[in-house]
């Protein structure tokens, strides 16, 4: 059984660097790895915050890992898992096909290698369909805008701040190479491969709405089942 567990600290070896803040400090635990938040290099205060569920660490089930592991939480910003331990913040380490379960929050999150657009990426998303023939992920994003400047000498500029972004739908088909969902009946209907009269019809009787999360599960658990 791996463990993610950080109460035997005396018993691992620590290695920093010389020069604080130029390096990544690290800890391995023998199978599993953390590494630390590179600080930032710009002192400055930004709104908001970068996590799509709330600052809190949460509860989390990691098949193949100890019961023990640290709460994590997820940073959509850096699209990393957050843990803490005493002061300190560190992101753990990712893994391909590392499933990580958060039951307080009903969400499970896949780190794994997927290409999207052409672009091979490792990162998590959102399990929401998982299946052999078709499987639905989201793509929780957060990004960094910049304050506006003040127009005047009286009042300050606005600090930057973090902004969440539309989530994105993607679909795989039986592989690691996503794609994003259809944006209406006819387009799915090509899509999938489905005949376009029966997909009209399962449409329009469960009056799918193809921007709401629970409508666009139901469809692609129907387009299995064809």
């Amino acid at each position: 059984m791996k463990k993610l567990f950080f109460a035997l600290f005396s018993l691992i070896p620590l290695t920093f660097s010389a020069q604080a803040g130029n390096e990544n400090i690290s800890y391995s635990t023998g199978n599993f790895f953390m590494k630390g938040n590179r600080p930032s290099t710009k002192e400055y205060v930004i709104d908001r915050n970068p996590y799509i569920n709330g600052d809190k660490f949460n509860k989390v089930i990691i098949n193949g890992y100890s019961k023990n592991v640290q709460d994590l939480r997820y940073n959509a910003y850096e699209d990393e898992m957050e843990f803490k331990t005493g002061d300190g913040l560190f992101y753990a380490n990712k893994e391909n096909n590392l499933t990580i379960q958060f039951p307080a929050l009903s969400k499970t999150y896949k780190c794994f290698n997927y290409t999207y657009e052409g672009k091979s990426k490792l990162g998590y998303l959102v399990v929401l369909v998982d299946n052999l023939k078709h499987s639905l992920y989201k793509r929780e994003k957060i990004e960094l805008l910049k304050g506006e400047k003040s127009t005047n000498a009286y009042s300050k500029d606005a600090n930057d701040y973090y902004a969440k972004e539309k989530d994105l739908y993607l679909i795989s088909k039986g592989n690691n190479q996503l794609l994003r969902f259809p944006k209406n009946a006819n387009d799915a209907s090509g899509f999938f491969g489905i005949d376009k009269n029966t997909l009209e019809s399962f449409v329009k009787t469960n009056k799918i709405n193809f921007n709401k999360e629970q409508d666009i599960i139901k469809l692609v658990e129907f387009v299995n089942q064809q």
